[in-house]
């Protein structure tokens, strides 16, 4: 008898939902877990000291789950800075949209580093976002630059939206923009390594005088001969 011209395989069973969950969304849940081991770690006793047995312990999970997730610890830390980035984002904005309508734009400013600094206050985050993804390697240095040029974008959408008649030109605004975010991240590094002995509060109203400044900047001089 001649072989029939298909190959016939065994079904492959799809994956069981156990207590009501499916297979992703289990999945998802350890994802979760390691991500939140990774930033207690990598926020503690720092990346280069994380091991994967350690991130295991932590989340209490086996070495099978992590690699099921991320195939390396590099990879862990992207995942947890990009959330680490993402929760500042939103508590900036969430900050910003519960504003009266016409709210001033120094309102605007105080607010919106008000809840930037509140994040910072997470020493776990800010030691992340601040020096472990430092010099990982070439692609997380291209992702923390990638994070700086994203805020910047922010930062420079907030002021069009508050001041349609910013009298700086598009050509310069992006610069402004990403000074007055250099400038949030060295205080903020700062604030962090000092271990906050400055109040939030102080910290605010510093920092304001440069949003304020740049908010309300002159028209440019004229060039030097």
């Amino acid at each position: 008898m001649n072989k029939l011209p298909i190959s016939v395989t065994a079904p492959v069973a799809a994956p069981r939902a156990y207590g009501g969950e499916s297979h992703e969304q289990r999945c998802q849940k350890r994802r979760e877990l390691f991500i939140a081991a990774g930033k207690h770690l990598f926020g503690t006793i720092g990346y280069r000291r994380t091991t994967v047995r350690g991130l295991c312990k932590e989340a209490g999970l086996t070495d099978r789950y992590f690699y099921e997730s991320f195939a390396t610890t590099e990879d862990l830390l992207v995942a947890v800075y990009a959330q680490l980035i993402l929760n500042m984002q939103g508590a900036v904005v969430g900050a910003l949209q519960a504003l009266p309508e016409g709210a001033e734009p120094v309102v605007w400013i105080d607010r919106g580093l008000d809840a930037f600094f509140a994040a910072v206050e997470d020493a776990e985050a800010a030691r992340i976002v601040w020096l472990e993804v430092l010099g990982v390697s070439p692609q997380v240095d291209a992702l923390y630059t990638q994070t700086q040029q994203q805020f910047a974008d922010l930062v420079l959408a907030l002021v069009r939206m508050a001041l349609p008649h910013w009298a700086v030109d598009d050509e310069a605004a992006p610069v402004v923009a990403m000074g007055a975010i250099g400038a949030a991240s060295e205080a903020a590094k700062s604030w962090m390594m000092s271990g906050y002995q400055t109040p939030r509060s102080t910290m605010v109203r510093g920092l304001a005088v440069i949003f304020r400044g740049a908010a309300q900047l002159p028209s440019a001089p004229a060039a030097m001969p």
